[in-house]
């Protein structure tokens, strides 16, 4: 694998772990059209004393980068991170941001390329980096750019364990 392949899969990993502790389904679309995963919350149903548990309609798709500290892709400023997306991607952003669920961008930074961005110690197991999430602002409309744009992510959207159950509390869902 190359070094992009390898920090996109961590990447999904990541995101996917901090979805799996909330009881919150990571589905991989095949094929990959602008989305990288999808959240699907697992409902636990009692009926007639029985448990159950079902896959929630309320799905929200992820789409992930994945890049490194001295990418020159990246701008850090006191207030956010500007970073050169994929116009493409950009423009499946803003065509979904007025979903129910919104398709969402997932920053992950890893401070050095793989194997040095992961440590093992006794008693951890860390990816060494930070992520963070991006949506448009409703006013933003499509680019005509074909190659990148810049955006801007507030360091405020850092990624954190109540991500996932903040976007759906964010769309008036329970998970």
């Amino acid at each position: 694998m190359t070094n992009e392949q390898i920090k996109e899969a961590m990447s999904r990993h990541f995101v996917c772990s901090i979805a799996h502790i909330h009881g919150v389904k990571c589905l991989t679309p095949e094929p990959d059209n602008g989305v990288d995963v999808t959240f699907c919350p697992v409902l636990k149903i009692v009926r007639n004393g029985q448990t159950r548990f079902l896959d929630s309609g309320n799905k929200l798709d992820v789409q992930i980068k994945s890049t490194t500290t001295v990418s020159p892709k990246i701008t850090w400023n006191a207030n956010d991170i500007k970073f050169a997306l994929e116009a493409k991607t950009y423009n499946d952003l803003v065509y979904r941001r007025s979903d129910p669920l919104p398709l969402h961008l997932v920053l992950v930074i890893f401070d050095a390329d793989p194997p040095a961005c992961l440590s093992v110690r006794n008693a951890e197991l860390a990816l060494l980096g930070k992520a963070y999430w991006y949506l448009p602002d409703p006013t933003e409309t499509e680019t005509q750019n074909t190659s990148t744009i810049t955006i801007s992510i507030p360091l405020t959207n850092q990624l954190d364990v109540g991500f996932v159950p903040k976007i759906y509390t964010n769309a008036g869902y329970i998970i």
